[in-house]
């Protein structure tokens, strides 16, 4: 189900929505719906991320060793999940 809303802006990033999704070959719809969901994707994962560097700061204080293997497994892991 889909539910109407009504948003304001400017001209000239209307325009530009427009041209964009024209290009992509997206209504005008399809295309705020795909890029707000990429952003939303993306707010989770600054989130996610942020947990996670602060589950290994408090483990740095604990045992430094640790920490840095966690970092460099978050490193990798998070490049695969999020591209």
């Amino acid at each position: 189900m889909m539910i109407k809303v009504m948003v304001t802006m400017p001209p000239d990033l209307l325009e530009a929505i427009d041209k964009a999704a024209r290009k992509l070959k997206l209504n005008r719809s399809q295309f705020v719906r795909q890029a707000l969901r990429e952003m939303l994707e993306r707010l989770q994962q600054e989130e996610f991320e942020a947990l996670l560097a602060e589950g290994y700061q408090e483990m740095a204080e604990e045992n430094p060793a640790v920490a840095e293997e966690g970092l460099d497994a978050q490193t990798a892991a998070t490049k695969e999940v999020w591209r």
